[in-house]
């Protein structure tokens, strides 16, 4: 009888070793079809209208402006001919403006033009014509050099991320942090971004596509991703010594077992 309890000690022991080593495929698959966003085959339904977010500008931001012009000596360090661009190697910190308290990018030959809460085209406007009054038909180009993310918990690369595009996505974000790992959750997915001087959390499921569609599917600046871990990964930690024991156990019991035949 005692022998019969081992064995049945031994094999919960290995079952659960196996649970905890195994995951559902409904948790950890991406992009699953919960809703009615399909039409037509795989093709995912229409956005309604919903377009991606655009980056803004906001005080403590950090932009490059370079113009293209046909006479760069007007505006020296941050212009060039389109045909023949003026050697500068200084890094794209130090030929930078920063957004002031107000507000505004202060500029050469024009001085201070109001930006803040403006869309990069919009910015890119704004210059333009302050330009215009001096020099003829001028091309801007600006980037802003302040917009980062910070992804946490279960990826494989966490860290602070610099967007060098004026848009992203999550799984882009994700994707640039070297994706989930096996302990990472699928279905709870925490964004942290600042809207109105508060910090508004945001969940996310990446089993369902319908955020896809959804605005939150873009990131802001200064958005904070965090992956929460699985309740298993606190069983992986112990299953290394389940196995050890279910060995030492096993082993015992074969050892009885053998010494109770050979009394026999």
């Amino acid at each position: 009888m005692k022998i019969y309890q081992l064995l049945k000690l031994v094999s919960f022991i290995v079952v659960l070793s196996f649970i905890c080593s195994c995951a559902s495929q409904k948790k950890i698959e991406y992009f699953q079809n919960k809703g009615n966003t399909t039409s037509g085959g795989n093709t995912i339904g229409q956005q309604n209208g919903i377009l991606p977010l655009e980056l803004k500008i906001y005080k403590g931001d950090f932009i490059t402006v370079q113009f293209f012009i046909d006479n760069p000596e007007a505006i020296p360090s941050i212009s060039s001919t389109l045909d023949q661009r003026v050697a500068d190697n200084r890094t794209f910190y130090e030929r930078g403006f920063v957004v002031d308290a107000q507000g505004n990018l202060d500029l050469p030959l024009v001085g201070k033009i109001l930006v803040e809460n403006l869309t990069m085209l919009e910015a890119k406007t704004a210059i333009t014509k302050s330009y215009q009054e001096y020099i003829k038909t001028p091309v801007v180009v600006l980037k802003k050099l302040s917009f980062k993310v910070t992804i946490l918990g279960e990826v494989n690369k966490p860290g602070l991320y610099y967007i060098p595009n004026e848009s992203m996505t999550l799984p882009e974000g994700l994707g640039m942090a070297g994706d989930l790992t096996n302990y990472g959750s699928r279905t709870d997915i925490k964004i942290f971004r600042k809207v109105n001087g508060g910090l508004q959390e945001i969940n996310v499921d990446l089993t369902n596509r319908d955020y896809l569609n959804s605005p939150i599917n873009y990131l802001m600046q200064d958005d904070v991703i965090y992956v929460r871990p699985l309740r298993r990964k606190a069983l992986a930690n112990v299953q290394p010594a389940l196995s050890v024991i279910s060995t030492i156990i096993s082993s015992a019991v074969l050892i009885a077992t053998f010494l109770i035949i050979r009394t026999n």
